[in-house]
């Protein structure tokens, strides 16, 4: 398995750099939204139209091992590298502060062939709650939605 992370993380790190590329292009052009969707120029367009996450960020889910075969180690180190992957491509995870890696990785392969917009020239927040405290996926220990809620009094 090691030698398979190892991969991965290779391969991860090659999917950052070459979306760094195509980003720094577009921005050295001056072409960051104003490029048609069917453009052939643009590689990261407006993306108005919506699309699984994976086939956004060019990585299948099945690339990715499940959790319970994975250390806690491994799973920090791939979540990471994952997470600049989809940094680059101005996505934003939107998890309650103290949240296990473990649970982000998971909750983040859950959602890998849902369908999302994606933008060269703002962030896409992606939300695993809806914000009601009743179901909040994280749990009582976790969960922030009372807090917001509280807020809204």
């Amino acid at each position: 398995m090691d030698r398979y992370i190892e991969q991965l993380i290779e391969d991860l790190l090659s999917a950052e750099a070459s979306q760094i590329a195509i980003r720094s292009h577009l921005d050295i052009l001056g072409e960051c939204e104003v490029l048609e969707p069917d453009s052939d120029d643009c590689e990261f367009n407006d993306c108005s139209e919506t699309m699984p996450l994976s086939q956004i960020v060019n990585l299948d889910k099945s690339i990715f091992p499940p959790a319970e075969k994975l250390s806690d180690e491994q799973i920090d180190l791939i979540y990471i590298h994952l997470l600049r992957v989809l940094d680059n491509y101005n996505f934003f995870l939107d998890f309650p502060d103290n949240v296990p890696n473990r649970v982000k990785y998971s909750m983040l392969l859950a959602i890998f062939d849902e369908e999302t917009t994606c933008s060269n020239a703002y962030v896409t927040n992606i939300e695993f709650c809806d914000y009601d405290y009743d179901t909040c996926p994280f749990g009582i220990e976790l969960c922030q939605c009372k807090m917001y809620e509280d807020r809204c009094d």
